[in-house]
């Protein structure tokens, strides 16, 4: 029998099935946008409209990437953009329904595939795995999971 993996070889071991979760999730869209379009959309439906800067450093990106993100994603019709009210330098963007759908439909493609790991836990099995996940999502910064279920994601 193997010892037992530490938190950081047990987090990489369930991650690569997350990962393939993920990854199965995302084909469904992936002929309409990339995978870093897809990230700004997701940022943009758990947080809600925000100015370019915040958003390209929320996600980690220079802003004129981002810019060039968003123009795919506003082509797309996914987003809108608009000039912050007093302070024309300044551009707020948002989801449209479009991008909203996109969002819902990986997620709930998403959300039944792990429903369907879940559901062949234990009681106790699901408790440890629903703390443990959100321990691990509050400590690397994701918004809390009461704040993303008010976006259905």
């Amino acid at each position: 029998m193997n010892p037992p993996l530490n938190a950081t070889d047990s987090t990489v071991v369930a991650s690569r099935a997350l990962l393939g979760m993920v990854a199965r999730s995302l084909s469904t869209v992936l002929e309409t946008v990339t995978v870093p379009q897809f990230r700004v959309l997701v940022v943009l439906a758990s947080t809600g409209p925000q100015r370019m800067g915040d958003l390209a450093e929320q996600i980690g990106v220079h802003p004129s990437t981002l810019t060039r993100t968003v123009e795919r994603l506003e082509t797309a019709g996914l987003i809108l953009r608009a000039q912050v009210p007093g302070n024309r330098r300044e551009v707020k963007v948002e989801l449209t329904p479009e991008g909203a759908t996109l969002v819902a439909t990986v997620t709930d493609v998403r959300r039944a595939e792990i429903v369907k790991v879940i559901d062949g836990l234990t009681d106790d099995d699901r408790d440890q795995v629903r703390r443990g996940m959100e321990i691990f999502a509050r400590a690397a910064g994701e918004p809390e999971p009461a704040d993303l279920l008010e976006f259905g994601i």
